[in-house]
Order: structure tokens, then C-alpha cells, then sequence
């Protein structure tokens, strides 16, 4: 390398380099426009929500078992293990809701009984109700 290949020094540096700074007017830089960062607020949170389900839901598909009660496969996809853990509570969800309409059968029944219990002492429902130790909302 020759004395005329060698880099200049920092002192001798033109003005127009790099190593200087210009000043920016934000006089001509237009404001952000709030609708556009109140929707790029909201997407973000969408995404922070979206990410918190998801492995939430990951969480509940590795707790979930087969309906025999063994656990699921190891070599399961985690798509075969999402839907049979779908399946499985939808399995779920329909027993409890058989178990809901037997429920309120038995009670309407209860208080047409107790309906005419009041009817033969001649006095109010609800005083059946409290004879019997029952609320409004039992």
C-alpha cells in the first residue's frame, strides 16, 4: 500500500460527509394521523390477544386425553390432537346439556306441584316455597 492509497484522517473530511449532521424541520413533516395509529393500536392488540389463546389453547389440547382417559398419541399431529380434544368437549358440552334439560323438567314439575300445593292451602306460592325451604331462585 502506497502513501496516496491511505484513507484520509477524520480532520481532513470534506463537510459533505456522513459524519455530519443536518438538521430535520418537522414544520414540513405532517402529523400521524390518529385514526391510522388508533387502528395500528388496535391490530396489535388483536395480535397480543390472538397469541395469548392460541397457546392457551395449546395448553388445554396437551392436558386433554382420549375418552378412554389415556393420553393422546405422541405421534399425533397437533391438528388429530386439536380436534379430538374438540371432539371430546363437544362430547362434554352436549351431556351437560342433556343433564340442563332434565334439570329444569324436574323442576317445573316441582313447582306445578308446589303450584297446587298453594292452591288447596289457599295461600301463595312463595309461602309454599318457604314451607318447603326453598328461594325464588332454587
Amino acid at each position: 500500500m502506497t502513501s496516496q492509497d491511505t484513507l484520509p484522517s477524520s480532520s481532513t473530511a470534506p463537510p459533505s460527509s456522513p459524519a455530519t449532521t443536518e438538521t430535520i424541520d418537522l414544520t414540513d413533516v405532517p402529523p400521524p394521523n390518529p385514526r391510522l395509529t388508533a387502528l395500528q393500536t388496535k391490530k396489535a392488540n388483536l395480535e397480543r390477544t390472538l397469541a395469548d389463546l392460541v397457546a392457551r389453547r395449546n395448553a388445554l389440547v396437551s392436558q386433554s386425553t382420549l375418552p378412554s382417559g389415556l393420553a393422546m398419541p405422541d405421534d399425533w399431529s397437533l391438528e388429530q390432537k386439536q380436534n379430538q380434544a374438540l371432539s371430546n368437549a363437544s362430547v362434554v358440552i352436549k351431556e351437560h346439556i342433556g343433564l340442563l334439560h332434565t334439570y329444569n323438567e324436574i323442576k317445573d314439575i316441582g313447582q306445578g306441584l308446589m303450584g297446587l300445593v298453594a292452591e288447596q292451602r289457599g295461600v301463595r306460592i312463595k309461602v309454599v316455597q318457604e314451607d318447603f325451604g326453598c328461594g325464588e331462585k332454587d
